[in-house]
């Protein structure tokens, strides 16, 4: 009798594995479906109804799998069609000093021939020859720039430097631009140093984008300004100028590769839309923070927020 007790219990508990294993190969053969035509149409998230904990948990790792391969496909497409911009607009922005270039140097050599010793009209195509040799220099410069960062190529070294050492080198670099356009200059940058371990290299190419956009954008308010000083958090660095200034729509873009606001567009050189990508995206493997507060035709100020800790 015991013996007969024991094949039932027996019986019933293969019977009920056999029912649990098969269920669960339904629940997988299912999801494992639902997974498929996901992938193919790569939209959506799985959905079923399970008692099983062990599934659950399943729908709910692949499910944030998948939400991650979707936010990688939409950075990747993302990434290939400001790529594409970046090459139209490069493309764009080359050929026209390029095209300048050959008319400046046939205009030199025609002179040449019609009087080789006109020093004054040679010198004056020469120094336009240099003035686009080295703006198309500066967009090449800034297009492989933007290929390191986005590769991961580019090396930060954090050292210490000290800033405002370093803003007056800057501002020295300048100052026959400042006095030639006849810019009013202020600067005030504490007189003790101010010692912060961050990359130089990366620094300065910050702020030589921020100087150069504050002189070209700021040439009708011709006022120039930095800022250099030390809080409790931050070591900050201001580029003011008194220019065209950025309208609050545009603040919120300009930080993208590629865009450019109205002041660029409307100057006869305008750059690549890629100086302030660069900066925005240096400051970030600084783990530092870049702000922008404008008023146009009022005072437009970039601020570099670098981290003392």
């Amino acid at each position: 009798m015991m013996r007969f007790f024991l094949e039932i219990i027996l019986s019933i508990v293969v019977v009920w594995q056999y029912t649990t294993i098969r269920n669960y190969q339904l629940e997988i053969e299912q999801l494992s479906g639902e997974l498929n035509f996901l992938l193919d149409n790569q939209r959506g998230l799985l959905l079923l109804r399970t008692n099983s904990k062990t599934i659950q948990k399943l729908i709910l790792s692949i499910n944030d799998y998948l939400q991650m391969l979707y936010q990688k496909k939409a950075d990747f497409q993302k990434m290939k069609t400001e790529l594409h911009e970046m090459m139209i607009n490069l493309s764009h922005d080359l050929k026209t000093p390029l095209t300048t270039l050959s008319g400046y140097v046939q205009l030199l050599h025609i002179r040449y021939n019609e009087d080789h010793n006109n020093y004054q009209s040679i010198d004056a195509i020469l120094e336009k020859l240099q003035t686009k040799i080295a703006q198309t220099n500066r967009m090449i410069t800034q297009f492989l720039d933007i290929a390191k960062i986005e590769s991961g190529d580019i090396e930060i070294e954090f050292l210490q430097i000290d800033i405002g050492r370093l803003c007056k080198e800057l501002v020295m670099e300048y100052y026959d631009i400042l006095e030639i356009n006849g810019f009013e200059v202020e600067l005030h940058i504490e007189t003790k140093p101010i010692l912060i371990n961050s990359d130089k290299n990366a620094v300065t190419c910050i702020l030589h984008n921020l100087i150069d956009n504050a002189l070209k954008y700021g040439i009708d308010g011709k006022y120039f300004g930095l800022t250099a000083r030390e809080t409790k958090q931050y070591i900050m660095i201001e580029v003011e100028d008194h220019g065209q200034g950025i309208t609050e729509d545009e603040q919120a873009h300009i930080f993208e590769r590629n865009y450019r606001g109205k002041a660029a567009k409307q100057q006869t050189n305008n750059g690549s839309g890629l100086g302030l990508a660069i900066c925005h995206k240096l400051s970030k493997e600084l783990h530092a923070e870049l702000r922008v507060n404008s008023l146009p035709k009022i005072k437009t100020v970039f601020s570099l927020l670098l981290e003392k800790s």
